[in-house]
C-alpha cells in the first residue's frame, strides 16, 4: 500500500500540479503527506561559490521563513495528515543528495516530470530515479489531479527495470479497473517476441488483476513516441515504466527513451529503476 506520499515544494507555481497529485493518491490509499521544503542559502564563507545576484544567507532565510509558513497553512488545508520538513542548503545541487536518504523511506515521491525549466532540478528527478530504490510518480505541469487512475498502461520489454516499475505499481493497479500491458515490437517480430509480457500478464491475474497485452510496432529509437501514442489512443491515465537502456548514462541521454518520456509523457508518470 502506498501510505508514505513525499512530495517536493517550493512556494511557486509549481505546488499546484504536484499537491494536486500527492492528494489524490492520499486519498486513493489514505496516506500521509509529507512536504519537502529545500531552501538555498548560500554560503557566504565559500569563495567559491560567491554570486552576487543571490540573497545574502540572512535574507535567504528569512525569504525560507516566509515560503515555510506559507506552505504549512497549504498542507493543513488538506484533509489528509500531513507534515513539513525544511532543509536548508547552500545550493541547488545540494537538493538532491539531502532528499535521498529521506525519500527512500518514503512509498512514494510526487514531483513534476523535467520539463527544461526551474520548475523541478533535472538533476534532482535523476538522482532520485537512479538512488533511492523507489518509484517516482511525476505528473505534467498543468496536472488538476482530477481524472481517475483507473486506465493504467504498464510498458513492458521483460527487464529488470520493468519488473522493478511493475512491482511497485501493483497499489494502484489493484485500484484500477483496466490494466494494459504494452509491448513493442520491432517490424520483424521474432519468435521471443510474440511471447513477450505473456509471464507478466499472468502474474498480475495471479494478484486478482484482469491485464489484458497489447501490441505495438515500433523501433528502438521510436519506442517513446510509439508509447505516448498508445497511451492517447487507449485512453490511459497514468503510464508505468522502468528506466529504458543499459546504463544511468544511456538512459539519460538527449534522445533516449527514458529521457524523451520524462520529458514528453501527456499523463502521469510512475517509473522505477
Amino acid at each position: 500500500m502506498i501510505k508514505d506520499v513525499m512530495v517536493r515544494l517550493d512556494g511557486g507555481s509549481g505546488d499546484d500540479a504536484r499537491l494536486a497529485a500527492a492528494t489524490q493518491i492520499a486519498e486513493i490509499f489514505q496516506s500521509h503527506i509529507t512536504g519537502l521544503f529545500f531552501n538555498v542559502v548560500p554560503d557566504e564563507f565559500n569563495g567559491a561559490n560567491v554570486n552576487h545576484a543571490a540573497p545574502a544567507p540572512d535574507a535567504a532565510r528569512r525569504a525560507g521563513d516566509a515560503v515555510e509558513t506559507m506552505l504549512f497553512q497549504r498542507l493543513t488545508q488538506l484533509q489528509q495528515p500531513t507534515n513539513l520538513r525544511r532543509f536548508d542548503v547552500a545550493a541547488v545541487l545540494d537538493i538532491s543528495e539531502t532528499a535521498l536518504p529521506v525519500v527512500r523511506t518514503a512509498d512514494t515521491f510526487v514531483a513534476l516530470r523535467p520539463n527544461d525549466r526551474s520548475n523541478e532540478p533535472e538533476d534532482l528527478i535523476q538522482n532520485l530515479l537512479f538512488g533511492t530504490g523507489r518509484h517516482l510518480f511525476l505528473v505534467p505541469d498543468d496536472w488538476k489531479g482530477f481524472t481517475p487512475l483507473d486506465n493504467i498502461v504498464v510498458a513492458w520489454n521483460g527487464s529488470r527495470e520493468s519488473a522493478r516499475a511493475l512491482a511497485e505499481a501493483l497499489p494502484f493497479l489493484h485500484q484500477a479497473s483496466k490494466v494494459g500491458v504494452l509491448v513493442v515490437e520491432g517490424q520483424y517480430q521474432t519468435k521471443t517476441d510474440a511471447l513477450m509480457a505473456n509471464d507478466a500478464v499472468l502474474h498480475l491475474r495471479h494478484h486478482g488483476i484482469n491485464a489484458i497485452k497489447y501490441r505495438a510496432v515500433g523501433e528502438e529509437d521510436e519506442t517513446a513516441d510509439v508509447l505516448i501514442s498508445e497511451c492517447r489512443s487507449l485512453g490511459a491515465n497514468l503510464l508505468v515504466m522502468g528506466s529504458y537502456g543499459h546504463s544511468r548514462l544511456h538512459d539519460l541521454l538527449p534522445g533516449s527513451t527514458t529521457s524523451r518520456i520524462l520529458h514528453r509523457s501527456p499523463v502521469p508518470l510512475l517509473i522505477a529503476h
